[in-house]
């Protein structure tokens, strides 16, 4: 953890934060000038940017529970660099724990440094195939909308829920495994409590979306993931605490 919260890992993480608040700064200027261009008030821009800074604040606050979280083991700085930018806490703690698991141990400055690699060598992959295979994906995706849209929406929905398959499968398996007792503790270690973690947080999510159905207010679909991944974490607490005795 020396290491892992070191000076240079913080200084690298305020480079790219640099970094990333130029890019924002410039395309905000360049938007400035194209809303000048076309012939918009000064107050129409300063209110679109007003709320969209404000709607961002919201959405934000799951990267920084996941931070925190992430922090725990890898450190401040490098969970900063990976979710400050590009990435996410299923991915993330995904590729962290394949490495740990793949070297047998849990801690140790080349398990650091592989996870460090792995996650970032991984995660480059989106970057790279929107720069050379995004346009082809695009044009092949508009193709089947014109020839069938009910079938490009289905494509669409599949490809979207495979993705959460790959992501939540992994705990159903372990939670349905622990209740039924058909495998080893060793293998499925705090399986009920995510399990009932990864219901919790559905069901949050689920009666957001029957609320904004039914009273058609979009500005709390801002709140969903938010309140939704707080109240998850906040039940996953009592969960293990009553599978593992209060531990």
């Amino acid at each position: 953890m020396d290491y892992s919260n070191g000076a240079y890992l913080y200084i690298m993480g305020a480079a790219v934060a640099v970094f990333v608040l130029a890019q924002s700064v410039v395309f905000l200027i360049r938007a400035v000038r194209q809303g000048r261009r076309i012939g918009l008030s000064a107050k129409v821009m300063k209110d679109a940017a007003v709320s969209s800074a404000t709607f961002s604040v919201v959405p934000s606050i799951p990267i920084v529970i996941a931070m925190i979280a992430l922090a725990a083991t890898l450190g401040a700085p490098f969970s900063w660099i990976r979710l400050s930018v590009i990435g996410s806490m299923s991915y993330e703690t995904m590729a962290a724990g394949a490495v740990a698991g793949a070297a047998n141990i849990d801690s140790g400055i080349n398990v650091f440094a592989s996870a460090m690699w792995v996650m970032t060598l991984g995660i480059i992959s989106g970057p790279l195939f929107n720069i050379f295979g995004l346009k082809k994906y695009q044009s092949k995706i508009e193709d089947i909308g014109k020839r069938d849209p009910k079938w490009s929406k289905i494509l669409i929905d599949a490809l979207f829920m495979g993705i959460i398959a790959v992501m939540g499968g992994q705990f159903i398996s372990k939670g349905v495994a622990a209740f039924g007792g058909f495998a080893s503790e060793e293998i499925i270690k705090n399986g009920e409590a995510q399990l009932l973690t990864l219901v919790s947080s559905a069901l949050i999510m689920a009666v957001f979306g029957f609320v904004i159905g039914k009273t058609k207010a979009k500005w709390l679909e801002n709140f969903a993931l938010p309140i939704s991944m707080i109240g998850a974490i906040a039940l996953s607490v009592v969960y293990h605490g009553m599978f593992l005795g209060g531990a």
